[in-house]
């Protein structure tokens, strides 16, 4: 286990806070709060602060509506965070070049297809996918859907997907859709299906786990898919962390955040950027997370992770298979490893899985 102290005080402060004891809760975390937090303060001691600080906000009763982090304002919006964390933790890009691979063998050999983006963000994955459609059998024409909560970034999205349509040998049409996906009318997602072409191909990278659902409802996101598996998809690329935060019982939240958290920090510390990009990362983008998962009511939190048998599970329920094992070219930094296997690349570091990319279609 890593940073095994400060586990250990946090699990037992989680524990007196389930049995109701805030008063012996209280002064414990008030110790593990840090009266300043900057780029020299070791990775267990800012990770032991987060979280302390967002289990403060559940015994002061300060549960707000947390909306979901990627559509609220801040100081630096969290989408922008994500494409600057992005460089310090690789299996974000090598998730999307994963994704693109099961995607793009699927679209060999069709004249006109359509991609639907679910969480497009700014479009860069998307460009890529484009751009990696330089083979013998190129299409005519790919219609590009991309739903994003954010409207700036769907105009971002529409203004890459502009510039690389200028020098591709195909046509491409971009279609916004403002929204989650639980919030779309199951009516208007069937008409994804019935767009003229050759079939439909869906991404969702780093998106699915900010479904939100009632407490114990543990159907949604299985009923998403079923109805992504309705519109006879050729492909679905799922691109997800592997961590459970979709849990409502407090210690076993901390157990698997601890973890998983403990790992990126340390994965982040690799990484070749300047120290105080490192904890603009950990303690701005994480930071964010780790406040979600923690400091929100669990009726509004967004932030719910799941380990990546939880989605292989969810799929295989909603009627999807794996696609067929086959090379794909994943380039990683030598601290970093990976796992190939039936519609299904694991990215690990220290032996943990910290992100799974998964490749299906309907049975």
């Amino acid at each position: 286990m890593i940073y095994q102290a400060k586990y250990e005080q946090i699990l037992k402060v989680c524990r007196q806070i389930t049995s109701h004891r805030q008063t012996l809760a209280q002064p414990a975390l008030e110790e593990l709060l840090l009266c300043r937090i900057d780029p020299e303060v070791p990775n267990e001691e800012l990770l032991a602060h987060l979280i302390a600080e967002a289990l403060m906000r559940r015994l002061d009763r300060q549960l707000v509506e947390s909306k979901n982090i990627f559509v609220q304002d801040f100081d630096i919006p969290q989408t922008t965070l994500f494409y600057s964390m992005a460089e310090a933790v690789p299996f974000v890009y090598a998730g999307h070049a994963a994704a693109n691979q099961f995607l793009l063998r699927e679209a060999e050999g069709l004249s006109r297809f359509t991609l639907f983006d679910i969480g497009i963000g700014n479009g860069r994955q998307a460009v890529r996918l484009l751009q990696g459609l330089d083979g013998r059998h190129r299409p005519e024409a790919v219609t590009v859907v991309g739903l994003d909560p954010v409207r700036g970034n769907l105009e971002q999205a529409r203004q890459a997907l502009e510039t690389a349509n200028e020098a591709l040998p195909f046509t491409v049409e971009f279609r916004p859709m403002l929204g989650m996906l639980e919030s779309i009318d199951p009516d208007e997602l069937r008409q994804l299906g019935r767009i003229p072409g050759d079939g439909l191909l869906i991404n969702s990278a780093f998106t699915l786990h900010h479904t939100m659902h009632p407490l114990g409802d543990s159907t949604l996101r299985t009923d998403l898919l079923s109805r992504l598996a309705e519109l006879r998809p050729r492909a679905l690329a799922l691109v997800e962390p592997s961590s459970n935060h979709d849990t409502e019982a407090l210690v076993k939240r901390v157990h698997h955040s601890w973890e998983h958290f403990g790992h990126v920090f340390a994965l982040i510390d690799e990484a070749g950027i300047d120290e105080r990009h490192k904890y603009l990362i950990k303690e701005k983008f994480f930071g964010r997370e780790i406040r979600d998962i923690f400091g929100v009511s669990d009726y509004f939190r967004c932030e719910r992770h799941e380990l990546y048998d939880s989605w292989l599970l969810r799929l295989h329920k909603a009627g999807f298979q794996p696609l067929a094992q086959a090379d794909l070219c994943v380039d990683l930094p030598g601290y970093c490893s990976h796992l190939v296997s039936e519609g299904l690349v694991r990215f690990t570091y220290r032996d943990l899985t910290l992100v799974a990319a998964m490749g299906f279609a309907p049975g």
